[in-house]
């Protein structure tokens, strides 16, 4: 039969299909972690009456496959962030589940049966409180991608719950959770990763899901991080680690000149620092900490897969580097790979955004947009700069353009930096030989994805501003760092004129009409609407032909019945303009607020039928707002 064990006297351990951990306020309980339920049956041989909460590390079923049990008994459950789904679509998951052909070695096939309710999500980095009690969430992905592990300090020791991250002895609890994508071992880069992070907290005591309390963490760790890289080094090529071989977290910054540090190139994307000399750092860019880590979270082909930011590099700028606060952080462009760690910063260490304005609309409200790489966490902007400002910053010259080579929401940014014209281009300029790394005929290209928004004038902007800067030195979003050549504006030009003019071979005339793929585009993406209510709505128009073209439009939604009016502007080539859109939606209209329906935009030019080009999607709720107001970008 199941035992309780005390652990310090407020803290038990129930022996069931995991351990399962009971926090103890007067004759109130927090479980952490659950089994089969059972703990609720006998929960009174320790003085409770009530669990109130239980708190789960991860998803799998040994952790949770009896909490219905204790949910009937008035216990409320939380989640982490990154594993929700498979708690509250649990059902679902099953039957999206991959069958055949399936490559995918994640072990959510440990996902329970039937869904779950979740009262409240746990997310990273944040606090859970209950009685005299306080739980900070960590981030321990390894054992799964969204694990977590709770810290608190009980009975005056430091502790951690730590799932399935590590076992007694130094050892794992299951090394076929290390694989992740086929064939590979990249857990075990996840977990060294999660034990770097867990090991700056000191602790007492480590309660681990399976096996002994582990009395001395740090010996534990240690151990594990030795066996972990012995294995990765026989497994070199299964395990993700960077170029070099080494771990994320072993990843180092490196020194370009005395007030400019670098990520280097096998951190996710590239990111800077300028140091002044009083200690302030300047971040460009905030990324995830390896690119491996991210292919893998990235390529993931579970249906409900997102990216997990984990902080990195902050210890060894404060420790090695001199830096004594993180003052102001600069986005060269929208793209999550950049901008992932911008959020952490703002909430734990009061960092400033400063952004270009085309940059800062769509870190500030992601949800109004329909663009590749969003972010999905808004970001708070603290200055807006326009393009072409100038500004200072701690004794430091600073230059902003709008710099949309790989994406219309795209900076780059100038800097006087030890004596050289530093330009941080972010993803649209780089040398030929990024590319093609024996080539050695030179050559300056843009990087350019049309899916991100772009059209030719864009791409010549780049040529404009690369031309005008005269940049001695490039610090781009990807790969290493350059000098730049006397000839490189020449051949940046070159390069943009010859794409060009195959894009234009390629597509019928208007040549933007089959580049530009946001030349309409409707904002806000995404709203909600309650039946009888009033939703306006921007459509913003680019004329991607050659000549003056009057366009009309009309909202429409075929799943819904709704009221619109048509709406007209003449704009002249190239041009940029808004049209007003409003709808109404019926009053008898079925809500659901787990259903997207898609509004779209039926648009003429010159009276030629283009048909429903862009949408929009709706979810009709009876507790939204009787009006929404329309977004202007």
């Amino acid at each position: 039969m199941p035992q309780f064990h005390t652990v310090t006297p407020h803290l038990h351990l129930f022996e069931d299909t995991c351990n399962v951990y009971v926090l103890r306020h007067e004759d109130r309980a927090l479980l952490i972690d659950c089994g089969s339920g059972g703990v609720g049956k006998r929960i009174n041989e320790i003085g409770v009456s009530h669990i109130d909460w239980v708190l789960f590390t991860h998803h799998h079923r040994d952790q949770c496959f009896g909490a219905g049990h204790l949910v009937s008994g008035g216990a409320r459950l939380a989640a982490p962030r990154f594993e929700l789904a498979h708690f509250e679509n649990a059902e679902q998951y099953w039957q999206q589940k991959r069958i055949y052909d399936n490559y995918n070695d994640r072990n959510t096939f440990f996902t329970i049966g039937r869904d779950l309710p979740v009262d409240t999500v746990l997310d990273d980095y944040e606090t859970f409180a209950w009685g005299p009690y306080t739980l900070t969430i960590l981030p321990v992905p390894g054992h799964t991608s969204g694990s977590i592990a709770l810290v608190a300090t009980i009975d005056g020791q430091h502790v951690a719950f730590t799932g399935d991250l590590m076992h007694d002895g130094g050892k794992l609890y299951q090394l076929h959770a290390m694989e992740y994508e086929y064939g590979d071992l990249v857990g075990v880069n996840f977990t060294a990763q999660s034990l770097c992070s867990l090991g700056r907290q000191n602790l007492d005591m480590a309660l681990p899901s399976h096996g002994p309390v582990i009395a001395d963490p740090a010996t534990c760790m240690s151990d594990l991080d030795h066996r972990l890289h012995e294995v990765a080094e026989v497994q070199f090529h299964r395990a993700g680690l960077t170029e070099n071989g080494l771990f994320a977290h072993e990843i180092r910054m490196e020194e370009i000149s005395p007030h400019l540090l670098w990520g280097t190139a096998e951190t996710c994307s590239n990111f800077y620092v300028i140091r002044a000399d009083n200690g302030k750092a300047l971040i460009v860019d905030y990324p995830h900490a390896a690119l491996s880590l991210f292919m893998v979270a990235l390529h993931s082909a579970e249906p409900y897969a997102s990216l997990r930011f984990v902080e990195h590099h902050l210890d060894e700028l404060r420790d090695d580097w001199g830096v004594t606060s993180f003052d102001v952080v600069i986005p060269t462009h929208i793209h999550d790979d950049h901008v992932c760690g911008i959020p952490y910063l703002q909430r734990h260490h009061n960092i400033e955004c400063w952004a270009l304005d085309d940059v800062a609309k769509v870190l500030a409200a992601p949800a109004q947009w329909n663009t590749p790489c969003l972010l999905q966490t808004p970001i708070r902007i603290d200055r807006k700069l326009s393009d072409g400002e100038s500004f200072q910053w701690e004794g430091f010259d600073f230059q902003i353009v709008h710099y949309p080579g790989q994406t219309e929401f795209h900076s780059a940014v100038l800097a006087q930096v030890d004596g050289r014209r530093v330009l941080f281009s972010g993803d649209s300029s780089y040398p030929v030989k990024l590319q093609r790394p024996d080539d050695d005929s030179g050559g300056w290209v843009v990087n350019g994805i049309m899916r991100n928004s772009v059209t030719l004038k864009m791409h010549r902007k780049c040529a404009d501003e690369f031309e005008r800067l005269q940049p001695e030195f490039l610090c781009p979003g990807h790969g290493p760092c350059w000098d730049v050549p006397a000839n490189a504006a020449a051949e940046h030009r070159a390069f943009i004129e010859r794409k060009e003019a195959l894009w234009r071979d390629l597509v019928p005339a208007p040549a933007d009409l089959g580049i530009d793929l946001f030349w309409a585009r409707l904002l806000p993406y995404q709203s909600r609407l309650r039946p009888g209510s009033t939703g306006e709505f921007t459509l913003e128009l680019r004329n991607p032909y050659d000549s003056r073209v009057t366009f009309t439009a009309q909202l429409e939604c075929a799943e819904v019945a709704i009221e619109t009016q048509t709406e007209s502007i003449t704009l002249d080539p190239g041009i940029k303009g808004t049209l007003s859109c409003r709808l109404r939606v019926a009053d008898d209209a079925p809500a659901d607020t787990g259903c997207r329906r898609v509004i779209t935009v039926l648009i003429d030019a010159d009276a030629k039928p283009h048909g429903p080009v862009c949408e929009a999607l709706l979810v009709i709720d009876p507790d939204a707002p009787a009006t929404v107001q329309r977004q202007n970008s």
